[in-house]
């Protein structure tokens, strides 16, 4: 299994790249975070694989970060959800974000990425909610509070005429950038200015 792969980036589309390492060009899958946070073609980049091996293909899924490609394999371990659906939803949804809906049970974000469903978001909430909230990422009760606020905020924007994607968008920037915890009061009027 290759890990990652690191090189010059030759070409780049928004859903696929090209990476040459010791005078060979690896094709890779990308969702559109990778591709717009890697560089522009000439750049040395690094990118965390993911390799399927068929019996007359080998693919290569590629991700700018670790925690993306994590998203990548806790989705493509649902039943149904393969790597192309599990891509377009990387595309559509950024990590944190992702983690959100389905902590929140927002089929909503889903059902806005092209070619997922209503029982396919149901699906993933479902399969992916215990693993999510076991994850390192979301320890203890200074995250449940936060998750709350959260939710709380996303929820308080939509009922002043947000759309959910916009709101879930300036609740999880607002939060990112305050470097300290803060109260869902604040959360708000914080995304109201910013909008």
């Amino acid at each position: 299994m290759i890990y990652y792969i690191q090189g010059k980036l030759v070409s780049k589309s928004p859903t696929r790249v090209v990476v040459e390492n010791n005078g060979i060009g690896y094709t890779l899958s990308v969702s559109l975070e990778t591709s717009h946070s890697i560089g522009e073609e000439g750049d040395e980049i690094k990118l965390f694989t993911y390799q399927i091996v068929r019996e007359e293909e080998l693919q290569l899924y590629g991700f700018a970060t670790e925690k993306e490609r994590e998203a990548f394999l806790m989705l493509i371990s649902v039943p149904g959800i393969g790597p192309k659906v599990a891509l377009r939803i990387l595309s559509g949804l950024t990590t944190e974000e992702l983690y959100q809906a389905i902590l929140s049970e927002d089929i909503s974000l889903f059902t806005e990425v092209p070619g997922v469903g209503k029982k396919t978001g149901e699906r993933l909430i479902v399969e992916l909610r215990q693993k999510i909230e076991k994850l390192p990422v979301l320890p203890g009760k200074e995250e449940k509070i936060e998750r709350d606020v959260f939710t709380g905020a996303v929820e308080a924007l939509i009922v002043l005429g947000y759309k959910r994607k916009d709101a879930v968008s300036a609740v999880s920037r607002v939060m990112k950038e305050a470097g300290r915890a803060l109260g869902i009061e604040e959360v708000i009027k914080e995304a109201l200015k910013r909008t």
